[in-house]
């Protein structure tokens, strides 16, 4: 009987941890090709990466990761809630208080989440910027 239990409990947390990942990753999943892209690994060691869907000057889309743990998940998913349907100039103010005052309560230990999250969009958006004068030079040398 015992052996029958452990083997129940083993399967209930096995679906459990299946259904997590497959909501989770369903819910969030990869842009492709998208406007602007950052991937910045932090002091930490923690790594974030987000990217950003534009669609007449406002964010349409994101997609976000990170390997880091719990605070950074939350700081990396409150930057993208954030940045969504925001304009360039929005998005330049979102900073590490703004993304903390949207996770609430950080232990002092873990306020570099927030400044890596902060650090990672704003790379986005710089990447996306760079890639539009790109594209103007582009257009202006044909």
């Amino acid at each position: 009987m015992p052996i029958f239990t452990i083997f129940m409990a083993f399967l209930v947390l096995l679906v459990v941890g299946l259904l997590w990942f497959f909501i989770y990753y369903f819910n969030n999943p990869v842009l492709e090709n998208p406007d602007g892209i950052a991937k910045v690994v932090g002091n930490c060691g923690d790594t974030m990466e987000i990217g950003l869907k534009f669609r007449d000057g406002r964010v349409e889309n994101t997609h976000h990761w990170t390997n880091g743990c719990s605070f950074s998940k939350h700081c990396v998913e409150a930057a993208v809630k954030l940045a969504r349907t925001k304009t360039i100039s929005e998005l330049k103010k979102i900073n590490m208080v703004v993304i903390m005052d949207e996770v609430g309560q950080l232990p002092e230990t873990h306020l570099h989440c927030a400044q890596l999250a902060e650090i990672t969009l704003q790379r986005s958006v710089d990447n996306y910027l760079d890639r539009q004068h790109q594209s103007a030079i582009g257009d202006t040398m044909s």
